[in-house]
């Protein structure tokens, strides 16, 4: 085992021990999921979404959020499930790098009545969860957010942006249009619900789906393309003897499925040739980590997964996963993701299953089975050779440049009157006063995720991407070798501080940051920060509308790195009238 690997074993264990020491209401218990076949359906592919249109110069997207019945599996009744476009998951969606996307949802046809019981207890589901807000908080609403992208606040789909089906509004929604620019280096990721209080049960309902932003660098590295590019949604869940998925009527802070489902099928199969694939691996289950590798049914051995990407952008270097690889396998906390170049040409009839090794709750090994055909002439392959691929350099970092170091710690509360473990973000829940910091636009900051809660957390922000610059009990570690490239969900095992060094830039506004274990989420495990201008904030102190003088005469602050007290002497000289001093 190799060291890497080995650290990452030690760190599964100690996060997944922590399930034994909770409160007996934090985990689902249920009868098992009916018995069902694996590997006897093919793995859907979701289709790619055409734009309904041009709206101001993008490409318009109008999607519908319906209830409906799907075939998961062919042994089960049709599921009743919730998707976007009829379908479960929701079109994948591709962009251009630069080209921008205006999405519309409309989830007016979905019904007044939720899937699955809502449990009143959890904040967001009642207006006094609301600050200022004394409306009506439906039973059903949705707000949609792009996972990943850098966005302005109203387009970024944040949890009280929601709406209901019969035009309710929560407090902080702005426009029923996202207008997302595109702006950003390439991605393969999720637009998913993140409606307060409930994105646990409209994820589970099926509220999510793919996309993706490609750039020129991307299509000049000849990775495998077409029918040779497979996406793999995976999830778990668990089923009733009707078909129905079965959910706890009760929160519980850690729901784990004994059912593999990937890209909307129980257990399914992909027929491959004996060559290169693109796996675009994808981790959108609400709470269970994914270890994975390939076992062959022969015995015999496993191809390499060659990994070039951590979700944006790509890697310093492709790292080999598997037996002999950099990496034994490939660890994605929920919403990481993975893309990886497969070369299955010495595989030829064998077949092949991805397996699952991360010990949680239900066992789960088996997920998709890939069953390599062995034609009687090699199939000819033009993709680039993973070993040899040279990848486009992500950008760099200087830990210098951080104008500010903050330690964000990960804890938790008990809630006695209702029996249950809440988690904190530097001890604050969502709603909290005084919980938010402040990054000022254009400027570095270094955060310090030190995990006191005693058990994992895959933490993400919203606007930005992010490195990570050092692991282990004292962050002095290095990141493991798939870590280092931009990301914008990262793991935080127990005792561990993780360090990150992002630019908040782009837009200012209010963004939030937080556990992407989705019962973590709902529970309140998610405070904001909000990104200030201080030009235009200290201006509109005293109502000076128009600060483009003020910022002429400044220059650009954020490249000549003044210091906010430089800079607020400076403001004040022009209000003054007095020439700005260099």
């Amino acid at each position: 085992m190799t060291e890497w690997s080995r650290r990452r074993f030690l760190q599964t264990g100690a996060a997944l021990g922590i399930a034994g020491t909770l409160p007996q209401t934090t985990t689902n218990v249920s009868a098992a999921s009916p018995a069902l076949d694996k590997f006897v359906q093919p793995l859907p592919i979701p289709s790619v979404r055409e734009p309904d249109g041009q709206r101001d110069g993008a490409d318009a997207y109008e999607i519908s959020v319906s209830e409906f019945t799907q075939q998961l599996h062919p042994d089960l009744p049709e599921t009743t499930v919730w998707g976007f476009d009829g379908s479960y998951p929701g079109p994948t969606i591709e962009a251009d790098a630069g080209s921008p996307v205006h999405v519309r949802f409309d989830n007016s046809d979905l019904p007044s009545e939720h899937l699955f019981p809502v449990d009143e207890r959890i904040g967001g589901t009642t207006s006094e969860n609301h600050a200022g807000y004394d409306g009506p908080v439906p039973e059903v609403r949705t707000v949609t957010h792009f996972h990943g992208l850098e966005v302005a606040p109203a387009s970024d789909g944040q949890s009280d942006m929601w709406t209901s089906p019969g035009g309710v509004e929560g407090p902080r929604f702005e426009s029923e249009w996202q207008e997302l620019p595109m702006e950003q280096g390439r991605t393969t990721s999720t637009y998913h619900d993140h409606t307060l209080g409930i994105t646990r049960l409209n994820g589970y309902a099926g509220l999510l789906g793919l996309y993706s932003i490609t750039t020129d660098a991307e299509r000049e590295l000849g990775l495998p393309s077409g029918d040779y590019d497979i996406p793999l949604l995976l999830q778990d869940k668990e089923f009733n003897d009707d078909g129905s998925l079965y959910y706890p009527e009760e929160f519980v802070s850690a729901f784990l499925g004994d059912t593999a489902v990937v890209n909307g099928a129980v257990w399914p199969y992909v027929e491959v040739e004996p060559r290169r694939y693109r796996l675009r691996v994808v981790n959108g289950a609400n709470h269970r980590s994914f270890d994975l590798q390939f076992e062959n049914e022969s015995g015999s051995g496993v191809p390499t997964m060659y990994q070039f990407a951590p979700g944006h952008g790509f890697l310093e270097s492709v790292v080999p996963i598997g037996p002999s690889g950099d990496l034994d396998s490939l660890l994605l906390t929920p919403f990481e993701r993975g893309e990886l170049v497969v070369d299955f040409s010495d595989h030829a009839g064998e077949t092949l299953t991805l397996t699952n090794g991360a010990d949680m709750g239900p066992e789960l090994t088996d997920l998709v089975q890939f069953r390599v055909s062995d034609p009687s002439t090699p199939p000819e392959d033009a993709s680039a050779d993973p070993t040899a691929l040279s990848l486009p350099a992500p950008a760099s970092y200087d830990e210098s440049d951080a104008r500010v170091t903050r330690e964000m710690t990960l804890g938790t509360e008990v809630d006695m009157e209702n029996d249950f473990i809440k988690y904190t973000l530097n001890g604050h829940v969502f709603g909290d006063e005084g919980a938010p910091v402040y990054p000022q636009l254009g400027s570095t900051e270094i955060w310090e995720l030190q995990n006191e809660s005693g058990g994992r957390h895959p933490i993400h922000l919203h606007l930005v991407t992010f490195r990570v610059i050092g692991r282990g009990p004292d962050g002095t570690q290095p990141p493991d070798p798939n870590e280092l490239g931009p990301k914008d969900t990262v793991r935080v095992d127990p005792n561990e501080r993780v360090r990150i060094i992002a630019t908040f830039e782009g837009y200012t506004g209010q963004f939030p940051w937080h556990c992407h274990m989705l019962e973590h989420e709902d529970n309140k495990m998610m405070i904001p920060f909000v990104v200030e201008n201080p030009i235009a904030a200290y201006a509109n102190e005293e109502n000076v509308v128009d600060a483009t003088g003020l910022t002429d005469a400044v220059g650009d602050w954020r490249n000549d790195d003044l210091e906010t007290e430089v800079l607020l002497e400076v403001i004040d000289q022009w209000r003054s009238g007095d020439e700005v001093a260099d």
